[in-house]
């Protein structure tokens, strides 16, 4: 048997190439938020600004640390952290993506039967709940991931100074400072 090199690449199947995760991936991958929104109020559940709450603890991260190991540690700690978050959001969000296009395979498959067993009904009820479960669920995750980005980039350009504060922030934070320097 002789092998022969070909050159050409017509008879090459290229693999797709997974995409990093980043936050513009987040940002396309996300349910909407208007979606997520009436499903948390159709559970009787009030909305949460998952964004401006991790915005405000990354910037209570960033005053600790910066105060603690000093700016550049603190900027790479941080990256650190929002790289994790980043790709938590990813995976949440893919998979409510594959969860929602496995329920749309269910739907029309319903949809093109005359008369639909009580087994399929009861197999759409749970694909819909879990679609609704991990919709809810990578929403907040990627508003989480983009309030900690955006707090991470603001610290980088203006530096303590721009970051929100946090109304319950602790009084040993001040006294944490006042030793350390």
């Amino acid at each position: 048997m002789t092998v022969e090199l070909v050159s050409d690449r017509s008879n090459v199947l290229q693999f797709p190439a997974r995409e990093a995760p980043s936050v513009e991936m987040i940002a396309r991958l996300a349910p909407p938020a208007s979606l997520v929104d009436t499903l948390i109020a159709e559970r009787g559940g009030a909305p949460h600004d998952a964004h401006a709450g991790y915005a405000r603890e990354f910037a209570y991260q960033a005053r600790t640390l910066e105060t603690g190991v000093g700016r550049n540690e603190a900027t790479m700690r941080l990256r650190g952290l929002v790289d994790a978050h980043v790709a938590h959001a990813t995976d949440l969000c893919r998979g409510y993506q594959l969860v929602a296009d496995r329920l749309v395979q269910q739907e029309v498959t319903a949809a093109r039967t005359l008369r639909v067993p009580s087994d399929m009904r009861r197999e759409l009820e749970a694909a819909r709940a879990e679609l609704r479960g991990r919709a809810i669920a990578a929403r907040v995750a990627a508003d989480g991931a983009l309030g900690a980005a955006t707090a991470l980039a603001t610290y980088v350009r203006e530096g303590l100074g721009g970051l929100p504060t946090n109304e319950a922030e602790p009084r040993q934070m001040s006294l944490f400072a006042a030793t350390a320097g």
